[in-house]
């Protein structure tokens, strides 16, 4: 088994769907890609997306758009891509000089309440 060395929780916000749009756009055009988030912590983000990312975007800067599961409020996260699985699933490093911890704060605060409560 596999030691956690992360010094963030993860949590699983359970059905919230995420927009990755690739910043700036390649010269083929924008590239928008939706998917469901797997997890996320304060330094990132996992997600399965729809279809595969289909070109090599591994050194991409990226927009996350997410609608905020109880406010109803858009909220775009700025990163870069960490590693991609097999074309589907990809994590998402935040980029922390475009984000106030606050921002961080308000999402957290509310997808953490869309994470299934463990019962120990």
């Amino acid at each position: 088994m596999e030691n956690e060395n992360r010094t963030r929780i993860r949590f699983n916000p359970e059905g919230l769907v995420a927009h990755i749009i690739i910043e700036p756009p390649p010269p083929g055009g924008e590239i928008i890609i939706d998917g469901q988030v797997v997890d996320m912590s304060y330094s990132g983000i996992k997600i399965r997306l729809k279809e595969p990312l289909g070109q090599a975007v591994d050194e991409a800067e990226l927009r996350i758009s997410i609608i905020l599961p109880e406010s109803r409020v858009a909220m775009s996260i700025h990163g870069n891509i960490k590693h991609i699985r097999e074309d589907r699933e990809c994590g998402l490093q935040y980029n922390p000089s475009k984000h106030s911890e606050d921002e961080f704060d308000d999402l957290m605060f509310e997808c953490v309440k869309l994470a299934p409560q463990r019962k120990d």
